[in-house]
């Protein structure tokens, strides 16, 4: 799974102060993940969140405690997601709040619960990024993947829309999953992204049964990938995300994502990011959203207070010399911990 980088992910000078940190053992909170709704909209096969009950949700005031106390730690970056972020009737207000903080904000959407009056409220907040999840230029084959008809349209429509009338600032990308139902569609998304400048493509493998098999991603490699790869126009694009030697094919199929690497090398991600959940439980990362026993919650414990707390120095130490087991399959952060893995391995031998 290949990610698309920011100026504030590829700033080597980030790099070498957040090595220092993990060397010094002080760390510092440079990016946090909001995941702000127990719920969607649309019933994509891939998730369960429109199954949720919304009912114990982070309530406005808490989240503005949360964006308080990011904002005391440092943070530099907050990414608004969900379920479907704009169920929420505070939505645009909470990315204006961070962004009045001094925060990059991005934010991921299906793009079909704005209408055009939120949507006209959204533009006027300097958002950092938009990204819209739209899995196939086929209204059928994006609908029956997202569980409702009519979803490719109302999409759609707000790229286009986004596009037309972003700030110079803005940027807007677009997320595809990638699985058995939608991976002979992606050679059409070449036309279809030529009419819209967008300025990111992010390629997302789907776990579970609907995995794509060994035979699959040899397909994909051969019949795919070199389309896309020449002639999207898209900046930074990569469509080789299950990589291209034989041990990257079998590692994919296995849905080893991060291809080995932190079977080798130390994930630094508990000294600089965290994830705040719908009911306000903490995790190092999206990874191990309900996968492993919160950190915290921001109902009894300041996220400050959290991220500088027990749980989360016992994780840090643990992290120096074991993976959690979500590790494999997740690449998220593997260019930060390169670099990060990288500085310190040159520090320690000068």
């Amino acid at each position: 799974m290949w990610r698309a980088l920011d100026a504030l992910q590829n700033d080597p000078d980030l790099a070498s102060t957040r090595a220092e940190h993990v060397r010094g053992g002080s760390p510092w909170l440079t990016s946090a993940k909001l995941k702000l709704v127990d719920g969607c909209n649309l019933r994509c096969f891939m998730c369960d969140y429109w199954k949720r009950d919304r009912s114990g949700e982070l309530t406005t005031a808490e989240v503005l405690a949360i964006l308080d106390d990011l904002a005391v730690l440092g943070c530099q970056k907050v990414h608004y997601t969900g379920g479907e972020l704009f169920l929420r009737k505070d939505a645009v207000q909470l990315v204006a709040a961070a962004a009045e903080r001094g925060m990059r904000t991005n934010l991921t959407t299906n793009g079909t619960a704005l209408d055009k009056a939120r949507l006209k409220d959204l533009l006027r907040v300097p958002v950092r990024s938009v990204t819209l999840s739209l899995d196939s230029p086929v209204n059928h084959v994006h609908d029956r993947i997202r569980g409702r008809e009519g979803a490719w349209k109302r999409t759609v429509r707000t790229l286009d829309k986004l596009l037309e009338r972003r700030g110079p600032k803005t940027r807007i990308r677009v997320n595809t999953v990638v699985s058995k139902r939608n991976v002979r569609t992606l050679v059409q998304m070449v036309p279809f992204l030529r009419e819209r400048p967008i300025d990111g493509w992010l390629l997302i493998p789907v776990d579970g049964p609907e995995a794509m098999s060994e035979d699959d991603i040899r397909f994909y490699n051969a019949r795919i990938a070199p389309v896309l790869a020449e002639a999207t126009g898209v900046p930074d694009f990569d469509p080789w995300v299950y990589g291209r030697s034989d041990e990257d094919v079998s590692l994919g199929a296995k849905q080893r994502y991060a291809r080995g690497y932190y079977d080798r090398k130390a994930c630094h991600i508990p000294w600089f990011h965290t994830l705040i959940g719908p009911s306000g439980d903490v995790y190092p990362c999206c990874q191990t959203h309900r996968r492993m026993p919160p950190l915290g919650n921001v109902r009894t414990t300041p996220l400050r207070e959290i991220f500088a707390g027990e749980a989360y120095r016992r994780l840090r130490a643990r992290m120096l010399v074991e993976r959690l087991p979500h590790c494999a399959e997740c690449d998220d952060f593997t260019h930060e911990n390169r670099a990060i893995n990288d500085l310190l391995e040159s520090r320690s031998l000068s």
